[in-house]
């Protein structure tokens, strides 16, 4: 008896429709069985517990996404297009305009840039003539989009380390109102105790010196001065 041949032969009419160069194959593909009668509920059943096994595995993490990104993406559009200026006056403190108040912060302002990428900048120091020069207060920063402003604001705060000899002591402190993260800490000056403190969100960041102060007395007056000089739209 002869041997059965069992390779696909497409249906007249079908033929047509496949593209040449595809035809070949077609021809040497192994003809498929066909399943059971009893078996296609069972195969049909096994397709659609694996396409409802995907989906609910795709929706656990499109919600997993939501929950841990959605936050964050709001405040990011909250926080972004901020602006940053240093007024002539905060408070009781005055911005000195001297060239060597101007040169000492420009210099401030250049490490800072060095390290991350800013739109705009802003630098300014400032004096309360009660208190006087030794315990002026030096400010420097910028606006930029930062998705995580507490790791952005961690490596300014290195670079501190750098300029300042090490800050010791670093920990957070209420932002305030226009939220995101104050962080302050200590360091050694040649005339005492140095307060280095800084804050971050998601449209802006900066660094103040407080000469002559503890991070405890600095990280009010850093607040004060953050809701001086920041606006959003």
């Amino acid at each position: 008896m002869a041997e059965q041949d069992e390779t696909v032969r497409p249906e007249p009419g079908v033929a047509e429709e496949i593209p040449q160069y595809a035809r070949p194959a077609v021809r040497l593909m192994p003809a498929a069985t066909p399943p059971a009668e009893d078996d296609q509920p069972a195969a049909h059943s096994k397709r659609r517990r694996w396409t409802l096994t995907a989906m609910a595995v795709l929706g656990a993490g499109a919600i997993a996404a939501a929950f841990t990104l959605g936050p964050t993406l709001v405040r990011m559009s909250q926080q972004n297009d901020a602006v940053l200026t240093m007024p002539d006056k905060i408070d009781a403190y005055a911005r000195d305009d001297s060239a060597e108040a101007k040169d000492t912060a420009g210099y401030l302002l250049t490490a800072l840039a060095a390290d991350i990428e800013l739109d705009t900048t802003a630098a300014a120091i400032y004096t309360d003539p009660a208190l006087g020069p030794a315990k002026s207060v030096m400010v420097f920063g910028g606006t930029t989009s930062m998705f995580s402003p507490e790791r952005e604001l961690d490596t300014v705060l290195r670079l501190m380390d750098d300029e300042t000899g090490g800050v010791t002591g670093l920990r957070d402190f209420e932002p305030g109102d226009l939220g995101g993260v104050l962080k302050c800490g200590s360091a050694d000056a040649p005339d005492g105790q140095l307060a280095v403190c800084g804050w971050a969100d998601h449209g802006s960041i900066a660094l103040a010196l407080f000469p002559g102060r503890t991070p405890d007395e600095a990280a009010p007056l850093l607040t004060t001065i953050r809701t001086a000089s920041l606006t959003r739209p």
